[in-house]
């Protein structure tokens, strides 16, 4: 399973879960922590993150207690261990070098470092230089150049010194395309080419792979088209042998870009259309993973919280028996002493364990919040990736078409017309260009949010902000009713320029105000369709507004809708956890708890509503520009 991990995944994985088999029917506890340790690896390569992080939480519980050191059988083949210490903090430190591997991916890099900088602790206390060699390697992903580069000759130091040579490709290539970045080209190349070396040496097609597509970049910038077109063949033969999608969109990337610039259309588009397909499925893969991932990351929270609270009756009992035992000459004393305490434990475990219950309902039903939040977002993505799609689509087909007539007024030997065409497809192929990319941004946006907020603060343009999930919002409902129109306005002051905030959270406030004024309007309007009589003139037309405006040392943000209001006598209720006034099934009535304390508490601001039943409700937040 190992030999197959940087060449047949599949293969590697079928072997790694025979292992588990054998290891759970012979109860050899290092091997089993070895096993899902294993599998999690190449998890996390096939972009299965869940079952990643599923098998690595096993690894981790297993490898990290002392208590099953013991049960092992040649413990010599993990790492070259000299005991069973040794053996066993070998796999834990491998275990948390895949655990940062896994944040890298999913783009949370100070969980990655952490983990990655335990993986080093661990493998200096054992003295493992394939461990240190291997975390370092990981690491120089996460930084940039300069240290980047430090980390990577680290690597390379440590890989040699452990006669471990497997991943020093990779390092390599970290420093080539460190060199790269920097502009200088004659030391990137030398790096480059020793990567090839290294990684062809050790089998390991996966960073062949990527030193293959550098060298044809590389080869191409300098107008060495044979070269160019045979690391790209070379490169192809890679995604052959991996059969892992990502390398293949990689290949039909490159060569799709190579074959473009060589005016070869036909099999530009080919590799195109063949790279497009295997993204699309990759992003689909990769956002059901995220949420698959979001739910067994909170499971394992429920389960490691029920594990302490277990943990800390049994040692209360251990207490409560020591203190009977060691009073036998005062045993009347003690006996009273015992039932008044165990009525008094009692009471505190039941009042314990209403209150655990309580707060594991709310963090359930906070997550529930937000994966609904999560819905609704992509309810709008769907439906607004819809416009660039049809225009990239569009252009493509008259692209098409201009090509063809391009191709008969030169074979009339009518050049400038075929120039006016070119002209027009040249036209065609920047806004393909544009609406790709928006098509692009509208998925990275998406990804952010079903992402968990890292807490940081960072400087955001607001006024983008809000105008997105305005948008977003809106189109999230029209992909649920197709007749619902309304009436968008907005006015964002220019003049604020970006603030310190979490995006992910003030993102998920907007969305929440925003959905809760469509859907004010909406249930206005379906009554008003049913209700009313007058005439086409008068008709009820829902309108949602949203405003920003800078005042002084804060900015101020206004979410308002003509729909029904909200009755004055419950107006004062609606910041309260659990309240809704959405039919049962419809709401989780933390919509607006969250957004009040994510206002209040992390961005030091103010969150209010001026209402007037019957016929508005404006939301007003007050943000501090340096908070």
């Amino acid at each position: 399973g190992f030999y197959y991990q940087e060449n047949k995944l599949d293969s590697a994985l079928y072997f790694h879960q025979l292992q588990l088999k054998l290891a759970k029917k012979l109860d050899i506890k290092m091997w089993l922590a070895d096993a899902y340790q294993q599998i999690g690896s190449v998890s996390i390569y096939l972009g299965n993150i869940s079952a990643a992080n599923e098998a690595l939480v096993h690894a981790v519980e297993i490898a990290g207690d002392e208590k099953n050191e013991n049960s092992n059988w040649h413990y010599s083949t993990f790492s070259n261990a000299q005991n069973l210490n040794a053996s066993r903090i070998s796999i834990l430190a491998m275990s948390h070098n895949d655990f940062g591997n896994l944040y890298s991916i999913i783009g949370e890099s100070d969980q990655a470092k952490q983990s990655l900088a335990e993986t080093i602790k661990l493998g200096e206390q054992i003295q493992n230089g394939k461990v240190i060699s291997v975390a370092y390697g990981n690491l120089t992903g996460l930084y940039g150049n300069d240290t980047a580069m430090i980390y990577a000759r680290r690597a390379i130091q440590y890989g040699d010194q452990a006669d471990y040579k497997k991943f020093n490709g990779n390092a390599l290539l970290q420093i080539a395309q460190r060199y790269a970045r920097l502009k200088q080209n004659d030391s990137a190349v030398i790096y480059a080419y020793a990567a090839m070396e290294e990684s062809i040496d050790q089998n390991n097609l996966r960073t062949l792979a990527n030193v293959y597509i550098g060298l044809s970049y590389f080869h191409f910038s300098r107008q060495h088209i044979d070269s160019s077109l045979f690391y790209t063949g070379k490169l192809l033969k890679v995604a052959e042998s991996l059969q892992s999608p990502d390398v293949f969109r990689d290949a039909y990337s490159t060569l799709a870009f190579v074959y473009g610039s060589l005016k070869n259309t036909d099999s530009a588009y080919k590799y195109e259309q063949l790279a497009h397909k295997i993204s699309d499925s990759l992003n689909n893969a990769r956002i059901k993973q995220l949420t698959e991932y979001q739910k067994s990351a909170f499971g394992e929270q429920l389960r490691l919280k029920k594990i302490n609270d277990d943990k800390t009756a049994y040692q209360n009992k251990l207490k409560l028996y020591g203190a009977i035992a060691g009073s036998a000459s005062l045993l009347f004393i003690a006996l009273i002493l015992y039932r008044n305490n165990r009525k008094k434990i009692k009471a505190n475990n039941i009042l314990e364990k209403t209150l655990t219950d309580l707060k594991s309902t709310q963090t359930q039903l906070i997550q529930s919040e937000k994966m609904a939040s999560l819905g609704e977002l992509t309810a709008g993505i769907a439906h607004e990736i819809q416009n660039p799609l049809n225009f990239v689509n569009n252009f493509s087909e008259v692209s098409k078409e201009l090509l063809g007539e391009m191709k008969e007024e030169m074979e009339k030997g009518n050049l400038e017309d075929a120039k006016e065409i070119m002209n027009d497809i040249i036209q065609n192929l920047e806004k393909i260009n544009n609406h790709g990319k928006r098509a692009d941004a509208i998925v990275k946006g998406m990804l952010q949010h079903s992402r968990s907020s890292s807490g940081k603060k960072e400087p955001t343009d607001i006024n983008a902000l809000c105008d997105e999930y305005l948008r977003l919002s809106y189109h999230g409902l029209r992909a649920k009713d197709k007749d619902f129109n309304a009436t968008i306005q907005t006015d964002f002051d220019n003049s604020i320029g970006k603030i310190n905030i979490i995006p992910q959270d003030i993102g998920r406030v907007l969305l929440n105000l925003f959905n809760n004024a469509f859907y004010a309007v909406n249930e206005k309007s379906q009554r008003s369709t049913v209700n009313s009589q007058q005439p086409l003139s008068y008709a009820y037309k829902p309108t949602i507004s949203s405003q920003t405006k800078k005042l002084n040392d804060k900015i101020e943000i206004k979410v308002s809708d003509n729909g029904n209001g909200i009755p004055q006598n419950i107006v004062d209720k609606i910041f309260q956890p659990f309240f809704t006034t959405k039919p049962t099934g419809q709401g989780t009535g933390l919509g607006l708890s969250l957004a009040y304390d994510i206002i209040t508490k992390e961005h030091n601001g103010t969150i209010k509503v001026e209402s007037k039943e019957g016929e508005r409700t404006m939301f007003i937040i007050t943000i501090p520009i340096t908070n």
